[in-house]
């Protein structure tokens, strides 16, 4: 007796569901960046208390953005010692108490290393510990050396060339990227980085800072030119370093506060990530 043999079913359509487009534009990216640079120049205008007000406001929304990520993905950084002790960081470089910042750190590792042992501490306790750390070292950080340029000699004029500087070179990045760009920096971090982008963006840095030098007179060409290099080989760096802390979070933006560009730490990344090494170069070398 032959088997009856079931007849395979007929082959049917396959119907591609389109990938999702992303949700920033080039138009609200313009409008927003235009945005953000009036508010710089208004608080540049007032003084340096404005400024630093404004750096604050900035750096703990995106020091907060990094903490509610974590939250949102199943971590348990403690979200309000986190943003005090982030504060405590901004505030002492403000005041120039260098020596402060030490002990801020330490009592940041120390209180979260404490808060770790709640009865709610969840499943990664030693991993938030580390993200604890890590963002406020490492954001709030970045801010702490923005506070600390303003109180240099012409430090908010010095800050504010710093930060356009840094804009031009993630323009520059992205325009040259996006027409040449074919070979990739870190595919498995970031697939849009490319070489030819990052040659672009340190163009653009090198550009901005000798024009800065010929704009400000506490800039030489030569020296113009050494902060355009510096933020040209470390913006790209901060850039990697947000999305590596982002692919592990498990994120696509760090958050969606600003239209046509995601989250305040995507926009601030590069500028924290350098702002450390361009104001010990200030303090180093500018600083008579």
């Amino acid at each position: 007796m032959r088997e009856s043999v079931a007849p395979e079913p007929a082959p049917q359509d396959v119907v591609e569901t389109p990938l999702p487009k992303s949700g920033r534009s080039l138009k609200h990216a313009v409008i927003t960046a235009l945005i953000l640079l009036a508010l710089i120049i208004i608080c540049a205008l007032i003084g340096e208390i404005a400024f630093f007000i404004l750096i604050c406001v900035v750096v703990l929304i995106a020091l907060f953005e990094l903490f509610d990520a974590l939250l949102q993905t199943g971590h348990r950084p403690n979200l309000v010692f986190g943003l005090l002790c982030g504060f405590a960081l901004l505030l002492v470089a403000f005041l120039e108490r260098p020596a402060l910042i030490v002990v801020v750190l330490a009592a940041t590792m120390y209180g979260a290393f404490v808060l770790a042992l709640r009865s709610n501490r969840g499943k990664s306790a030693a991993s938030d510990v580390a993200w604890t750390l890590l963002g406020v070292a490492w954001i709030t950080g970045g801010g702490a050396a923005t506070a600390s340029m303003l109180k240099l000699e012409d430090g908010i004029y010095l800050l504010v060339a710093y930060i356009l500087i840094t804009a031009l070179d993630d323009i520059g990045a992205y325009f040259s990227g996006t027409r040449f760009g074919k070979h990739k920096m870190a595919p498995s971090i970031s697939p849009a980085k490319s070489w030819e982008g990052w040659a672009g963006g340190f163009a653009a840095s090198l550009a901005g800072g000798l024009f800065f030098a010929f704009l400000l007179e506490a800039l030489d060409p030569l020296q113009g030119l050494a902060i355009g290099a510096i933020s040209g080989l470390l913006a790209p760096v901060g850039d990697l370093v947000e999305s590596l802390a982002k692919r592990e979070i498990g994120i696509k933006d760090s958050g969606r506060l600003l239209p046509g560009h995601g989250g305040l730490l995507d926009r601030l990344d590069a500028i924290l990530f350098c702002a450390p090494a361009v104001y010990l170069y200030m303090l180093f070398v500018l600083v008579p």
